[in-house]
């Protein structure tokens, strides 16, 4: 990755290190969104991740403080962070949720293993392959029914969910304030 690019990111990312630091009490819109659901074909894309498993009212304090474990584990090791910060979720209950957080990165020199990793970050690969993906605008905390959207739309299309479902998070909210503002992008990969 170009060092001009590098640098770029991590000017637009690096208050995102800070992320989530919302208050949970907050009234919240609970108007139905409509979502455009399109087709994509994805490249397999290398991050740098916290695996956790924690109580579905911990996933924004969790994002909140395992991010900055992974931006700064990159800079350390000199991998160029190449996108928005992103969550996996792995494995769902209804209790609990298995998640990964972190940040896509670039693969030095085409090459990627789990070597990249150290402590609790993780070196892993997001799936190249057929996805169903939409935006969701708005705060987080109404994300469930993006992904009810997508599995709906799999299911109406003949596709089977695949690997695990994950967001990325298109802007900060420490720009934007207003949680009617929020862009994050969610991608699940699927079966035909």
């Amino acid at each position: 990755m170009d060092a001009l690019v590098h640098t770029k990111l991590v000017a637009e990312i690096g208050p995102c290190v800070g992320l989530y630091h919302f208050d949970l009490k907050e009234e919240r819109s609970r108007e139905p969104m409509e979502y455009a659901i399109s087709r994509q074909e994805l490249v397999a894309q290398p991050v740098l991740v916290v695996r956790r498993r924690v109580r579905r009212a911990e996933i924004a304090a969790t994002i909140g403080a395992e991010i900055p474990k992974v931006f700064l584990h990159a800079q350390k090791r000199g991998i160029a962070i190449a996108g928005y910060p992103i969550t996996r979720y792995r494995e769902m209950s209804v209790g609990l949720v298995t998640l990964e957080t972190g940040m896509r990165v670039a693969a030095r020199d085409g090459a990627w293993t789990e070597a990249e990793g150290e402590g609790d970050v993780l070196a892993e690969t997001l799936p190249g392959g057929p996805a169903a993906v939409t935006i969701h605008s708005g705060a987080y905390d109404q994300l469930p029914a993006a992904y009810a959207a997508l599995e709906e739309w799999m299911v109406a299309n003949g596709f089977k969910p695949g690997d695990a479902p994950w967001e990325a998070y298109l802007n900060d909210p420490a720009d934007h304030p207003d949680p009617r503002e929020w862009k994050t992008e969610v991608c699940w990969p699927f079966r035909v």
